[in-house]
């Protein structure tokens, strides 16, 4: 028997190292707690807002949103903005990502610039639900209103519109001169 615990114990070794490294683990992480004047100083931006449009970037990745800004606490944005609701934007689903996934809700984010118009948060970055809370009201005072939404840009439908009255003025033309001919 005892060589057939030994072969055993050689063989589950092994085993169990293997099983260990092939089960995906959970991305592992806390947030450093910190007051209002440290979260802001990390931040980009903090904005209070509303949640437009809510996706899901490649599975499993973290969520992507549209956000509408309708009090600016640090810094100005204009327009919509994309934001990504993990610090990997748009990667691998990791603890600390921020979860506002409802179309409506409203929230009080704290941004770092992405590039290219982007904007992620996350878990740790003081972004939460809701109006800013007391102590940020303190900190940040009021903050200053969203500026007026840009009207989106119409050219690709002006375009389109007059390639097609050229179009039915160029037909009318045509008709025109075929009707004529056929009268002579």
């Amino acid at each position: 028997m005892t060589g057939v615990r030994r072969v055993v114990r050689l063989l589950l070794l092994p085993a169990l190292l293997v099983a260990a490294n092939a089960a995906p683990l959970p991305a592992l992480g806390s947030c450093v707690q910190m007051g209002v004047a440290e979260r802001a100083v990390l931040a980009d931006v903090v904005v209070y807002g509303t949640v437009t449009e809510t996706r899901l970037t490649f599975a499993p990745a973290s969520g992507v949103i549209r956000f509408r800004a309708e009090r600016f606490l640090k810094s100005v944005l204009s327009g919509e903005i994309e934001v990504y609701l993990g610090p990997t934007k748009g990667g691998a689903i990791t603890s600390v990502d921020y979860t506002a996934v409802q179309r409506g809700e409203a929230h009080t984010l704290y941004l770092r610039s992405a590039g290219s118009g982007s904007w992620p948060t996350d878990g740790c970055s003081g972004s939460h639900a809701g109006v800013p809370t007391a102590e940020e009201a303190a900190f940040f005072g009021g903050g200053s209103a969203a500026p007026a939404a840009t009207p989106s840009d119409n050219t690709p439908l002006m375009l389109g519109g007059f390639a097609l009255a050229a179009i039915v003025l160029v037909g009318a033309l045509v008709a025109r001169r075929a009707t004529q001919g056929r009268r002579r």
